[in-house]
């Protein structure tokens, strides 16, 4: 049987410069998530945009574990020249939930063109492939990839 799993996504901060936090809790179905890894592939809408040099930076700086997927990435184009991308993220374990992952992304706005109205713009991002590892010892090793409904 399956058991519940809930996945939040939020955006943190004001302006052009923004954090995405993924968070990840497992129901009661794995038993032993201290031999498991999340990969979370998050797909990027193209009105943001991730810098692969801030992510190597982070990276080196053991804040996040994240690759860009997609090749020809342009970081200069607005959003009406841009193409989604994709970025791997390793998940880290919650130290406060023992059923929980979290990893974090820092997002920027891609520029857009001029509104005549308001001057909002509303950016949907989607929820990730999540895809777990887990060492069960004695060569025992399971994988499991939740789908999207």
């Amino acid at each position: 049987t399956c058991s519940e799993i809930i996945l939040r996504q939020e955006v943190l901060k004001d302006g052009f410069h923004r954090d995405l936090l993924i968070k990840v809790k497992f129901g009661e179905s794995i038993e032993d998530l201290q031999t498991c890894r999340l990969l979370i592939k998050q797909y990027i809408p193209t009105g943001l945009l991730v810098d692969p040099y801030e992510l190597a930076s982070l990276q080196e700086s053991n804040i996040t574990e994240a690759v860009m997927v997609s090749e020809d990435f342009n970081i200069e184009a607005p959003n009406y020249l841009s193409k989604e991308s994709e970025v791997l993220i390793y998940a880290r374990q919650d130290s406060q939930c023992i059923d929980c992952f979290q990893a974090f992304l820092p997002v920027h706005y891609r520029y857009h063109r001029p509104h005549s109205k308001d001057g909002e713009t509303f950016i949907v991002v989607n929820n990730p492939d999540l895809l777990m590892y887990c060492d069960q010892g004695e060569g025992c090793k399971s994988f499991l990839r939740v789908e999207k409904y």
